[in-house]
């Protein structure tokens, strides 16, 4: 049973359908397909009112991908949407092509990056989630494909031992990830009874989260520029002396749009963090061009985990990348950032607005003394 990819991706041609006035981001999904060592080296797009059925695209959309993917030698597909284990085998028959959807990349992306055992047991859950849904969905169609009444096909009988299977190995999964969960959770309490405040850094990925983080705590994080650089959070202290208080920092995992339900599932041990923690600081980079959809993807997230109503400070990282003052930058996010609760302007790099935040970190602590 297949549950996970034993082969690289290499040469990737992008596929999207543009419904409405929605707005594919290839820029941002160019850079996934580059976190698992791919190379995007053409894009295919559609304009449609919804997905086709049974092959997502157009079928002459498909053979014009099929030639793309010929002269530029490209061996995989990455579509930008989240579609149907037979959408998926229908593309890959019509092309002979490898199809990767949006929940997929990104789950892979999770395994390459996972490095503590925590990590580990949490994206094989997810993987383990995402094939059930994948094999649940071949049962049915292989179920419309009997050949009478009670009868039973051997490729639906294989599907229900892979399923039986799969199902185990989620409850046996399901019980370490508990374990990590009570060990969190005694982790945190102990913080509480301590009378330790927490601040979790949350935000879209790679916005600069484990940077800030380093900078104010001195610990050392891995920090490279690309999507989901790290998946164990980090937590480091910062004392306020205005305040007289040493305050917990904690680094989380970045969050992205549509992120797969099988992820925010398997990751709520991490995610304990976020939705424990007594202060939210939500980093934005002011250099995003699709600053407002992630605004609204960390906004639904927060709310996910329970933690859209916890007092926060909404940091605008990046400002040395940008022409713009202070008022225009203001207006900038005002248009486009959901909920701007104290803002703070800074760059993590050239350190300017540090000072700044820390007094804003120190004002929100003082509302808990």
């Amino acid at each position: 049973m297949f549950t996970g990819r034993k082969v690289p991706i290499k040469k990737v041609v992008l596929l999207g359908v543009l419904k409405d006035k929605e707005e594919i981001d290839v820029k941002e999904m160019a850079g996934l397909v580059e976190a698992l060592g791919g190379e995007v080296v053409g894009s295919l797009f559609q304009k449609r009112k919804s997905f086709h059925p049974a092959t997502y695209v157009g079928k002459g959309k498909l053979e014009e991908l099929k030639r793309i993917a010929e002269f530029k030698g490209a061996d995989t597909v990455v579509v930008y949407h989240n579609i149907s284990p037979s959408q998926i085998r229908n593309i890959e028959m019509m092309t002979g092509l490898e199809v990767l959807d949006r929940s997929e990349i990104i789950i892979e992306i999770f395994a390459k990056r996972a490095k503590t055992k925590e990590a580990k047991v949490q994206v094989e859950l997810a993987r383990c989630y995402h094939l059930l849904s994948r094999l649940r969905g071949k049962g049915k169609e292989l179920s419309r494909l009997g050949g009478g009444i009670g009868t039973r096909g051997p490729g639906e009988k294989k599907v229900e031992i892979d399923l039986r299977t799969i199902r185990r190995k989620i409850y046996k999964l399901q019980k370490e990830i508990e374990k990590f969960s009570k060990r969190k959770k005694l982790v945190l309490d102990s913080r509480k009874r301590k009378g330790f405040i927490t601040v979790a850094v949350t935000g879209y990925t790679n916005v600069g989260k484990s940077t800030l983080v380093r900078k104010l705590t001195g610990e050392e994080l891995f920090i490279k520029d690309m999507p989901f650089a790290t998946l164990d959070t980090k937590t480091g202290s910062i004392f306020l002396k205005n305040a007289g208080k040493k305050v917990l920092i904690t680094d989380t995992v970045g969050f992205i749009k549509d992120i797969p339900h099988e992820l925010i599932a398997s990751f709520k041990a991490t995610l304990q963090e976020v939705a424990e923690a007594d202060i939210i600081v939500v980093v934005y980079d002011i250099t995003s061009p699709s600053l407002k959809e992630e605004s609204e993807t960390v906004e639904k997230i927060l709310s996910e985990l329970g933690a859209s109503g916890k007092p926060r400070i909404t940091v605008i990282n990046k400002i040395d990348k940008t022409f713009l003052n202070r008022e225009e930058i203001m207006l900038d996010v005002a248009g486009h950032i959901k909920n701007c609760e104290n803002p703070v302007f800074l760059s993590v790099v050239s350190g300017e607005g540090i000072e700044e935040f820390l007094r804003k970190i120190e004002s929100v602590v003082s509302t808990f003394l």
